[in-house]
């Protein structure tokens, strides 16, 4: 006879229904504790109903837990009898689908209920005598009219924001939270139906058409993104898509082809986003136009999307955007990272200030197999490397290796005492460089240089660059040619657009390292 204590296999699966009892109970035990601890927030509202209307109170995750305590034994009793290959997966869906919670997305106003404001008793809602409830007790009322969740999180009043180690749990853990939900609620306040919103896609044409505030501001854009499903209301709190259609938005074309147009996202990554260090130019485009209140949130409220973790220390400033930058890097090896424009870091001059210096329109070129090549422009791109990929931040600044082209400034028209046109000519480059530079102006004897990034690698590892239907992108370094010291290192200059080179010919030569 076999070990009664050991599980039956079968086929290769477990059964769960003869594996010992004590050791599956105690599996879903723990991931029962462990998804309450980790993945739901720290605090939620209770929401219950009575004849008299509403009522709402804040409990935390061991009320959670004492709440759905017979849960477990749900789970163990559902599941026993299956033949399980990955438990713990199904166990935590089978908890996520039973702690369902609304998570809410909005714009701030002026006054709004703080996490001092709420009660852990039962509380009634007073909107029609305190106008700062109203928008709290709408989005209660559809979590739970509208979407039968009986829990439900808001910013505003959820997390105790005097308390650092709970204000930075709840910032890095927001995409998660937001992610985990069963409905996202965002409410369009300046919004009042979709022919609304099919108007607002006009003002990315310059039409003048205002764009609701809710596209505008930074944390919004994680919580478009992270929640699978996302339900969209209006002014009047009516549904921009009705229920009956779907209590899901995420798969609506009707608006989501709209929201694509407002917000330069994809249509697939706003019906399935995954977040990661990938396509860094494009996501920061997304962020562009937005704004937060306190200058770190937009470096904060990308941690998400970027997937990356991030100290929260309010009262840095910028330092925290040049800090997300730098996570980002430690695993992004794409040259397009450096394809921005406009005002520098202050901590690195080859850095953004911010995301909006990245561009409008940019896409990262598909790269086709060799034997798909059509041309050489796309054997190259499928043959060859492009750029560098192993440029890193060092104490020394930013380490790349670059396609380095000297040039000769030809003439100077000043514009202001912080930006004017310098118009650059070399014999590889089949035009003028014409660049609105931007900064303090630069003496004379200045020496200039254009430092190409996205070149290609020949066989023998060095760079070259030819014509293309794309041009190749660059940055414009500059050197005091008169009083360099022996450690003196070129310096990235600022300029409105991003510097664009055409080749005349096939041009090769060795790559240069530099510290930037």
């Amino acid at each position: 006879m076999g070990d009664p204590c050991l599980p039956m296999v079968v086929d290769g699966y477990i059964s769960a229904s003869r594996a010992d009892d004590n050791d599956f109970k105690d599996l879903v035990e723990e991931v029962f504790d462990e998804y309450i601890a980790n993945e739901i927030p720290i605090r939620l509202i209770h929401i219950t109903n009575d004849t008299q209307g509403l009522n709402f109170k804040l409990v935390d995750r061991t009320f959670i837990k004492e709440y759905f305590k017979s849960v477990p034994n749900e789970i163990y009793s559902e599941f026993r009898n299956e033949r399980l290959i990955d438990a713990e997966s199904r166990i935590r869906e089978r908890v996520k689908a039973i702690l369902r919670y609304a998570i809410f997305s909005h714009r701030w106003l002026s006054s709004e209920p703080s996490y001092q404001d709420m009660s852990t008793e039962p509380m009634k809602f007073q909107a029609e005598f305190e106008p700062k409830w109203q928008k709290l007790y709408e989005f209660c009322r559809k979590a739970m009219d509208d979407h039968g969740c009986e829990f439900a999180w808001s910013d505003t009043c959820c997390i105790d924001k005097t308390k650092s180690a709970e204000l930075d749990e709840s910032i890095r853990s927001m995409f998660r939270w937001y992610r985990n939900s069963h409905i996202c609620i965002a409410h369009l306040s300046e919004t009042t139906d979709l022919a609304a919103l099919e108007r607002q896609q006009q003002s990315e044409r310059g039409d003048g058409i205002k764009v609701d505030i809710w596209f505008t501001r930074g944390w919004t854009l994680q919580e478009l993104l992270a929640p699978s499903q996302i339900k969209f209301y209006g002014k009047d709190w009516k549904p921009l898509v009705p229920l009956y259609h779907s209590k899901n938005d995420r798969f609506s074309d009707t608006i989501m082809r709209k929201i694509s147009n407002i917000t330069h996202i994809h249509p697939n990554d706003l019906k399935s986003f995954k977040p990661g260090t990938d396509r860094v130019p494009e996501k920061m485009l997304w962020a562009s136009k937005r704004r937060t209140t306190r200058i770190e949130d937009i470096a904060y409220c990308l941690i998400g999307i970027f997937d990356v973790s991030l100290m929260i220390a309010y009262g840095e400033g910028n330092r925290a955007f040049f800090r997300l930058m730098e996570e980002i890097m430690k695993r992004y090896d794409k040259w397009d990272v450096f394809f921005w424009s406009g005002q520098c870091s202050h901590y690195n001059a080859a850095l953004p200030y911010a995301p909006r210096c990245y561009p409008v329109g940019y896409r990262e070129t598909p790269v086709k197999r060799r034997r798909e090549a059509g041309n050489e422009e796309e054997l190259n791109t499928a043959s060859c490397e492009t750029g560098d990929r192993l440029f890193a931040l060092t104490n020394h600044g930013l380490r790349i290796k670059v396609l380095f082209l000297p040039v000769d400034l030809q003439h100077t028209r000043d514009e202001s005492r912080d930006s004017r046109y310098l118009t650059f000519k070399h014999a590889e480059i089949d035009h003028d460089v014409v660049v609105r530079h931007i900064g303090a102006k630069r003496e004379p004897h200045t020496t200039w240089a254009i430092a190409i990034l996205d070149y290609w690698i020949n066989g023998s590892g060095t760079g070259f660059i030819d014509s293309r239907t794309k041009p190749f992108t660059a940055f414009l370094l500059s050197m005091d040619g008169l009083h360099a010291s022996p450690d003196a290192r070129w310096k990235k200059e600022m300029t409105e657009r991003v510097i664009e080179i055409r080749p005349a010919r096939h041009y090769v030569n060795t790559l240069v390292q530099l510290y930037l």
